[in-house]
């Protein structure tokens, strides 16, 4: 019994490694800690890792939303792409119950979020 328990934990394991590194090594130039600035009572960090994996949280009021998965870098846009989706949201909004990625805008060395299109944005910045 007591081996079956650790044979699935080991697999469980190496899951969980197998998906963290299906992601491709994104641009190490925007490998970073980023914070969000510029939306009123909303606090969020965004961590770009080398691997091309991230870490995303944001906190709107009693709203918390969390998300692991793979970024990448097309033109001049970031997408974060939580795991399990095949592609980033454009109309995330911090109202959202849940985290369904992120299509951001490069501008110097910040990434812009419009948010859901609607004009209103806020700047993830390093």
């Amino acid at each position: 019994m007591r081996m079956r328990i650790a044979c699935a934990l080991a697999g469980a394991l190496l899951a969980a490694t197998g998906a963290a590194n299906a992601c491709q090594p994104g641009d190490a130039r925007l490998a970073g800690r980023y914070y969000l600035n510029g939306v009123m009572e909303v606090g969020s960090e965004l961590l770009l890792k080398k691997d091309g994996s991230f870490e995303f949280m944001l906190a709107y009021g009693a709203n918390d939303q969390y998300g692991k998965g793979c970024w990448v870098k097309k033109g001049s846009t970031v997408e974060v792409i939580p795991a399990g989706r095949g592609s980033a949201s454009t109309h995330h909004t911090p109202d959202d119950r849940g985290f369904s990625g992120l299509v951001l805008t490069m501008s110097g060395s910040s990434l812009v979020w419009d948010i859901n299109g609607s004009g209103h944005k806020g700047r993830y910045e390093k």
